[in-house]
């Protein structure tokens, strides 16, 4: 690709441009050597020798060490563990092994890649939602490696283990692939079925070894412990070779200075695409949402000619697996010149070769940014990729802190297998499996017996013989769904009855209420019912120039602090907290410029759930010395909550869109005025406590990230949030810089 050429006419837009050399690749053996006929199979797909993290990796897991593998995208991390996995079931025909996917689809990737390296005693095959059900005995019969997801594992075999007990009694090898996508609450349900899964390997006698891949994370050998609850030895040299990569940060032109409003960053990363795609470059653009991806589909779309225009897809998490399919197939063989895809594209699944990815808007963690620009120069050829920065704190932050993007050590990522919600639910999946006994405390943890008195009070549960069995006719796993926030998605259903996705209860509330706009595929749908009872939201097709944005109401009550320290001349505290959200009704916007068209009511459910929160207490005397009248004091909170959510991805992975905040100039439970940040799901996720533990970084950083903002009295690039349920009113700037002034002693 021709890179230069590209920059060759600089545009003030891009603001920076880094350029990362090849990497020289570093090989190693393996003693005793491979086999002669795996080392020819390995041959036909252009593996003549082993990078130096493969034979690491090799080496443990031949020990029998579980081990995780940390290395960058087209690495050859999975390499690390089909050999040992080939090499098992050539010396033991009856071994068998799990492999564990975030996604069916990069399981059905990796299906043709385990059939290029296993023998012919190896029969992979993969057991997911899409396995016909008439197909299943004979893949349970026949095949000694199995390719699945958590969902499946969780609810189609580990309560049928007797199907499975000859599988289970032989199980060698449990590979986790990519555990930087088991963050927040699907890592920590997923920790939770891999205890389950644990268990009944031990009651049929086998333990099993497991193998571990991640992408670039703070804490690879925490995570892959904290999700198996076994020590875990850690490889994280990546040896591969890589092609030369230039990144570009793209700042799209700042519009009204005053008000630091930018031109639109989907729109200019639309632009990016188009042209970029017109050269015939192969290009692959990120969205940060299902909207963004859709409206950046559509407006490439019009930019292109017609016979281009169909070279392009959209691609995202929600559409049909057949849809999904298609367009992986086409993108891989050259059909298709781009697609534009939210973070399910993110994941190692094999595209073919890609000269080009565009970022729009900072994808929240430095792990997913490395992850989505390793997307490109697959082949180690010349690649490039493009960041364009959204109007969001963080965003702007990197802009303007260039070195700090480049620099920075990747975030940790977080699960939470002890949040009692995730762990009551599993508890419950376990003893309908097997039993409970008090020995299982080594899979599922000492507050095991914490948890009876709790569990024995919805009657599900029965105790003889000093055994918890499962007591209920209703099978438990129908209650827990491992990707959401604990209840069954609601089906999205054009109006003559064709199926366009699924929606979480969370969203569907705020983003498919009766009147919303919906994008599925580029096209505009107009929500008309969301119906409560049979979690189905009717939609039909309608061209509209406006989107749409939910007003929601909140309240907090703090249940139990569990710690407190002091930060400047602020207490933080750290705790269980009770969430209350309200969708009272939405406004209608203007597709361009965000004009209100139209303010309308809406009478749904109230949400509530117990959740995790860290949040930081002003005592009165503050807001005197940094010179604020008692009015000033809702909106000063309001946007330093709103700043702080803004940053504290800089610290742990997870996004503004994983946490909430609340903030109030004088609450019940404090005793004085306060801004929470909760993590928004039942029981928490783990982030609150790493809010808690970073809290004077956290703070001084939200405090850097107002006052050098250069606009007047607060916007998006600040002070004002995406997902604000109040509409971003009242907002307090100077305020917000005075009081952080004041308590952080400056």
């Amino acid at each position: 690709m021709d890179i230069d050429g590209w920059l060759t006419d600089p545009d003030e837009r891009i603001v920076h441009v880094e350029f990362d050399p090849a990497r020289q690749p570093l090989y190693d053996s393996v003693d005793p050597p491979l086999d002669p006929q795996l080392q020819e199979r390995l041959g036909t797909i252009g593996v003549d020798r082993l990078y130096r993290h493969q034979a690491a990796a090799i080496r443990s897991l031949r020990s029998g060490f579980s081990t995780v593998i940390v290395a960058g995208t087209a690495s050859g991390k999975s390499l690390g563990f089909q050999i040992p996995i080939a090499e098992a079931i050539e010396a033991d025909p009856n071994a068998t092994a799990l492999a564990i996917y975030p996604t069916k689809a990069l399981a059905h990737d990796q299906l043709r890649s385990f059939a290029r390296v296993g023998g012919p005693e190896l029969h992979a095959a993969t057991y997911d939602g899409d396995t016909p059900t008439q197909d299943r005995p004979m893949v349970r019969r026949s095949a000694n490696v199995i390719l699945t997801n958590p969902d499946m594992l969780h609810a189609a075999m580990l309560p049928y283990h007797g199907n499975w007990a000859a599988f289970l009694a032989n199980l060698k090898y449990v590979v986790v692939d990519e555990i930087h996508a088991l963050k927040g609450i699907f890592g920590s349900h997923t920790a939770l079925v891999l205890r389950r899964l644990r268990r009944l390997a031990a009651h049929y006698g086998a333990d099993p070894i497991f193998a571990f891949t991640s992408a670039t994370i703070g804490n690879p050998g925490e995570l892959a412990s904290r999700l198996s609850g076994l020590d875990v030895h850690v490889i994280d040299q990546d040896t591969s070779a890589t092609g030369d990569r230039t990144i570009a940060l793209w700042n799209p032109e700042l519009t009204d200075p005053e008000h630091g409003v930018r031109a639109s960053a989907v729109a200019e990363a639309s632009e990016i695409f188009a042209r970029l795609v017109a050269e015939g470059r192969h290009t692959i653009a990120f969205a940060r949402s299902r909207r963004a991806s859709e409206l950046m589909y559509r407006w490439a779309k019009e930019r292109l000619d017609t016979e281009t225009g169909k070279r392009i897809a959209p691609y995202r998490a929600g559409y049909l697996s057949e849809d999904r399919r298609k367009t992986e197939r086409e993108l891989s063989d050259g059909t298709l010149l781009g697609v534009t895809a939210t973070n399910a594209l993110e994941l190692g699944i094999d595209v073919g070769g890609l000269d080009a990815a565009i970022i729009t808007t900072f994808p929240g963690t430095i792990s997913s940014f490395r992850q989505q620009l390793g997307r490109a120069g697959r082949r180690q050829e010349a690649s490039l990729a493009v960041l364009v920065a959204g109007v969001d704190a963080l965003d702007q932050y990197y802009m303007t802190h260039p070195d700090q993007l480049f620099s920075r050590s990747a975030e940790a990522a977080v699960v939470n297998p002890e949040n009692e919600t995730i762990l009551d639910a599993h508890i419950g999946c376990a003893a309908y499996e097997l039993p409970i006994v008090p020995d299982d405390r080594s899979f599922f943890g000492s507050t095991l017996e914490d948890r009876l008195p709790h569990l024995m009070e919805d009657g599900d549960f029965r105790i003889r013989d000093g055994k918890l069995f499962w007591a209920s006719r209703i099978r438990p796993t129908r209650r827990v769904n491992l990707r959401t926030s604990g209840s069954a998605p609601y089906d999205i259903v054009e109006v003559r009855g064709d199926a366009l996705g699924s929606i979480d209860e969370h969203r569907a509330f705020s983003q498919c209420h009766a009147g919303a706009v919906y994008l599925h595929r580029g096209e505009s749908y107009l929500v008309e019912d969301l119906n409560l009872a049979n979690r189905e939201v009717s939609v039909r097709r309608k061209d509209v120039d406006y989107y749409t944005q939910a007003h929601v109401e909140k309240d907090l009550v703090v249940t139990r602090t569990e710690e407190s320290k002091r930060v400047g001349r602020l207490d933080v505290g750290v705790g269980r907290v009770e969430v209350e959200s309200h969708v009272i009704g939405f406004k209608k916007k203007k597709m361009n410029g965000g004009a209100i068209l139209d303010t309308l009511p809406l009478d749904l459910p109230t949400e509530r759930f117990a959740t995790q929160a860290f949040w930081f207490e002003f005592p009165d005397e503050l807001y005197e010395e940094a010179g604020l009248e008692w009015q000033a004091i809702p909106g000063t909170l309001h946007a330093i909550e709103h700043t702080a959510i803004a940053m504290l991805p800089m610290y742990a992975i997870c996004d503004r869109w994983d946490v909430g905040g609340l903030s109030t100039a004088m609450h019940r439970d404090v005793g004085k005025g306060v801004f929470f940040i909760y993590d928004g799901y039942p029981g928490g996720a783990g982030i609150a406590p790493i809010g808690f533990s970073v809290a004077e970084r956290h703070l001084r950083a939200t405090l850097d990230a107002i006052r050098s903002c250069p606009c007047a009295t607060g916007c998006p690039s600040c002070v004002q949030s995406p997902k604000c349920g109040n509409f971003n009113d009242p907002l307090d700037k100077a305020g917000a810089i005075a009081l952080l002034d004041v308590a952080l002693d400056h």
